[in-house]
């Protein structure tokens, strides 16, 4: 399956304007023991990410307006909801990471935010 396989939550793909990149919106942060976090994203636009590249990539999250963002780094995926897939991404455009950040503002990760994933 590749990752340009048609989405079933809309056709958002073809409305992107900058296909180097995947935008997704955090629906849920969890926070976790330790200072972890796990975030639920849903796709939003641009091309859909290939899952098995994405561990260790840096993404950027962005606070509602652009008031603030800071980088992030994905540490992996949480198994509450089973192995990841790109089945479930591409079929209902949500994904689930454990993230980290040396950044103090990770904490201030809310519902409405934007991630934005480098696909390059």
């Amino acid at each position: 399956m590749s990752a340009n396989h048609p989405i079933a939550v809309g056709s958002k793909q073809a409305s992107s304007s900058n296909s180097d990149i995947a935008w997704f919106r955090v629906l849920d942060v969890i926070h976790g023991p330790y200072g972890s976090l796990t975030l639920k994203l849903r796709f939003d636009s641009g091309e859909l990410p290939r899952i098995r590249k994405l561990l260790n990539t840096t993404l950027t999250a962005m606070a509602p307006g652009k008031q603030k963002s800071f980088k992030i780094k994905i540490e992996g995926f949480p198994v509450f909801g089973g192995k990841p897939s790109a089945d479930r991404l591409y079929r209902t455009g949500r994904i689930d990471f454990n993230v980290s950040s040396s950044d103090e503002g990770l904490t201030s990760i809310r519902p409405g935010w934007q991630i934005s994933i480098p696909l390059g």
